[in-house]
């Protein structure tokens, strides 16, 4: 389940964990206003990636909310935590060209 907050040093952290959540991550990773990305792996496989923390500025906290919720039907509370509503992924359909 995705978390977004403002961390202990006032920096806005979004953790995405579980396969359900990686188009959000293939789409959000190239956003330029993160700080760093943290990766929580597996104790039992390093391979295995169980969640990964991306980091950004609280300034943008507006515009991730926005992405989230108009990119991908996630709405978090108005004070951090889980999501509280996640859709799946929609395929887009082929345009046809004029």
């Amino acid at each position: 389940m995705a978390t977004l907050r403002l961390n202990t040093t006032g920096e806005l952290s979004l953790t995405l964990a579980g396969a359900a959540e990686n188009h959000v991550l293939m789409t959000l990773r190239r956003w330029p206003h993160w700080l760093r990305a943290n990766v929580e792996r597996s104790p039992d496989d390093q391979a295995q990636c169980l969640s990964v923390t991306l980091v950004a500025d609280p300034v943008y906290e507006p515009t991730l909310r926005g992405i989230l919720k108009h990119g991908f039907g996630m709405t978090f509370p108005s004070d951090g935590g889980d999501n509280t509503t996640m859709t799946v992924p929609v395929t887009p359909t082929p345009r046809k060209r004029r």
